[in-house]
């Protein structure tokens, strides 16, 4: 278990705004951040998968937590 992780800063990572959420240089969707108060941890809205293998995955408005450090975000 990692005992030390990143935490992201809250003005890294905005409420309201859209990002392409990408994971080993692999975009996997557009989202929304629902919910971040600074730290590990977002909620974040799906608003469209990349390509049809990530669709399946990641449904349009399916709401979920990610773990912020271990994906590449970028605003959208």
């Amino acid at each position: 278990m990692k005992i030390q992780h990143d935490k992201v800063p809250l003005e890294e990572f905005q409420p309201g705004t859209h990002y392409t959420v990408a994971l080993r240089g692999t975009d996997l969707y557009r989202a929304e951040v629902v919910k971040f108060h600074g730290g590990c941890w977002a909620t974040v809205r799906v608003v469209e998968a990349i390509n049809p293998e990530t669709s399946k995955h990641y449904p349009a408005d399916a709401t979920f937590d990610i773990k912020v450090a271990e994906y590449d975000i970028t605003p959208a």
